[in-house]
């Protein structure tokens, strides 16, 4: 009877552990490319950088920054208690920076662009809809579309078409 209690649990343990292992040999098989590019980042010094290239708002920051020139101005329509202007704010860090919520009116937006000489007007995707001003934004001459991929939109504007008065 005792070797019987021996060889059960000498065969349960043998059980796990060999459970154990195939799941060992699977995940070193499902996860061995991540783990040779993981190793190279950290060879190379550049563990950081993998996380932020997944993130669309880095990608959308980072290609605006190629875009917009350092001594430029750009309007960014964000909620402040989002956090994300913060974040655009810091890639676009040279640039001068002026923030409007996603609901201004036309009116004070023009104003801002115009009085600001405001080459570039950001308007951050939310689930809310556009407020007046950005919609306004979008069927006027003075802005021009630019086609980034990201999780918000670019105009180009040329202020010198915003010299009306301002009224709603």
């Amino acid at each position: 009877m005792r070797t019987w209690c021996k060889t059960w649990r000498f065969w349960l343990v043998g059980l796990i552990l060999g459970l154990w292992g195939l799941q060992v040999l699977w995940l070193i098989w499902h996860f061995g490319p991540e783990a040779r590019d993981l190793a190279q980042r950290a060879a190379r010094g550049s563990l950081g950088g993998a996380i932020r290239q997944e993130d669309p708002l880095y990608r959308w920051a980072t290609t605006l920054a190629g875009i917009i020139p350092e001594s430029a101005t750009y309007v960014f329509l964000d909620d402040y208690a989002a956090g994300k202007e913060i974040e655009v704010r810091y890639y676009l860090a040279p640039r001068r920076h002026i923030l409007r919520p996603p609901e201004v009116p036309a009116s004070f937006l023009f104003y801002a662009l115009h009085q600001e000489h405001a080459a570039f007007l950001l308007i951050r995707e939310s689930p809310k809809p556009l407020g007046p001003g950005a919609r306004a934004a979008m069927h006027s001459l003075a802005f021009q579309p630019v086609n980034l991929p990201g999780p918000g939109l670019t105009f180009r504007v040329d202020y010198s078409r915003l010299r009306w008065g301002f009224y709603d």
